[in-house]
């Protein structure tokens, strides 16, 4: 393949972006519509949270499938094929009438939606140069809160009322972005961004096998951006679903299309954050090998303290102003993430690292999205809801201090190993 052009590279990060936040988007639009379909299809908090639990369930089931296969085979292929599925599922949950269909129609989504993180953050780390990799990994982190904004604006546009409607919207469009992918993206060499390969001109060598992925799962920084990875997406996606529900009960907003749009403050500053998180992980990455780390590290202790200023505020004006600095401190995590990943893993498993955390994140969500669920309907939903959002982010700052120590020395380990498996081009 040769050299992209940055014409090429624009329109691939753009298209990407798109089709994430439809990936994202998909598995939120039950979020703001979640009172009036409990209502409509006469179902309890308890049903609620299992279904928010299995669409996070089929998730980690489909990562062990997805993963291994966008390691070994055309990850383009997999974007495409996948994006279609999921897209024709979400439109046929528009036409669900009970609890099991919703059920099925969202696990199944989910499940094919599976495929995208781990082929795209592979591919685009393989197309875009290195230095620019906090960049452009920040502005693939912000489709996530922009596709939650995307969901939630288009419910509350609509109308819960109509909350059919919205499935069939982004359906339709997922799969014309589907055969875009197909259209325009091309399949970059493996590897073919490390610093060794751009040095020499060469080829890495490097191939998919059971024993990479267990010098993955040997990579102590790599479990600990496992860990970090669990946190950020658990406050997030917690953040996303029950807010809110939250808002609704506890009545600081008026109604549920009120509530819906109350996160939209929260959201811009998830986009901001993404964005700022990247851009500092770049310019400080110069200075310090531990900069993602830094960079968590503030994200997390940041986002302790607005998150505790947020559930013990109940005037819709201040939550919504401490959700957006909340967004903006604690999503500064998530580029910091893959940042880590990418630099402490062979560039054979990077789909496979992602599919890995996924695994253990989702497993997490589905647990404790049940859990808080079976709480509310027993005591109240704030304990279980804020009691989530704060462990994790707790959780979080411990992780990243032990980063802080041993980031370095498996970033080192892991360019040794590189070096090695480059063939030179000169």
């Amino acid at each position: 393949m040769t050299k992209p052009t940055a014409r090429y590279l624009v329109i691939l990060t753009v298209l990407l972006m798109l089709v994430s936040i439809v990936n994202i988007a998909d598995k939120e639009l039950l979020a703001p519509v979640a009172d009036v379909v409990r209502a409509e299809l006469n179902m309890t908090d308890t049903d609620l949270g299992a279904v928010s639990a299995a669409v996070f369930l089929a998730a980690l089931v489909s990562q062990l499938f997805w993963g291994p296969i966008s390691d070994r085979w055309v990850r383009k292929n997999v974007i495409i094929t996948g994006t279609l599925i999921w897209s024709a599922l979400t439109w046929l949950t528009a036409f669900v009438t009970s609890f099991p269909q919703l059920l099925a129609a969202r696990a199944s989504m989910s499940f094919a939606e599976g495929c995208f993180n781990p082929s795209s953050y592979a591919l685009i780390t393989d197309t875009v140069p290195k230095r620019h990799h906090g960049l452009i990994l920040g502005l693939m982190s912000l489709t996530y809160p922009v596709g939650t904004a995307a969901a939630l604006i288009i419910a509350s546009v609509i109308g819960t009322a109509h909350w059919r409607q919205p499935f069939t919207i982004f359906g339709i469009v997922g799969i014309v972005l589907g055969l875009f992918v197909l259209w325009i993206v091309r399949e970059p060499m493996r590897g073919s961004t490390e610093e060794a390969v751009e040095a020499t001109a060469g080829a890495y060598t490097g191939r998919f096998s059971l024993a990479e992925m267990k010098r993955v799962w040997t990579t102590r920084s790599a479990l600990l951006g496992f860990a970090l990875d669990t946190c950020q997406a658990t406050i997030n996606w917690t953040l996303a679903f029950w807010a809110p529900i939250y808002f609704t009960r506890y009545r600081i907003a008026p109604n549920a299309d009120a509530a819906a749009l109350a996160l939209l403050p929260a959201i811009l500053g998830f986009v901001l954050g993404a964005l700022l998180g990247g851009i500092f992980i770049d310019r400080l990455r110069h200075r310090s090998e531990r900069a993602a780390a830094w960079v968590a590290l503030v994200a997390m202790i940041g986002g302790l303290v607005m998150a505790f200023i947020v559930f013990n505020v109940f005037d819709m004006t201040l939550v919504m102003i401490a959700g957006f600095f909340l967004g903006l401190v604690g999503y500064m995590a998530l580029p910091a993430v893959n940042i880590i990943f990418f630099s402490v893993v062979p560039p054979e498993t990077k789909a496979s690292t992602i599919a890995t955390s996924n695994v253990i994140l989702n497993l997490v969500i589905a647990v404790l999205s049940f859990v808080i669920g079976v709480i509310s309907d027993r005591s109240e939903l704030r304990y279980a809801f804020s009691g989530v959002v704060l462990m994790m982010f707790a959780l979080g700052i411990i992780v990243s201090f032990a980063l802080l120590r041993i980031l370095p020395m498996d970033m080192a380990k892991q360019s040794a190993l590189v070096a090695r498996r480059v063939t030179s081009g000169k």
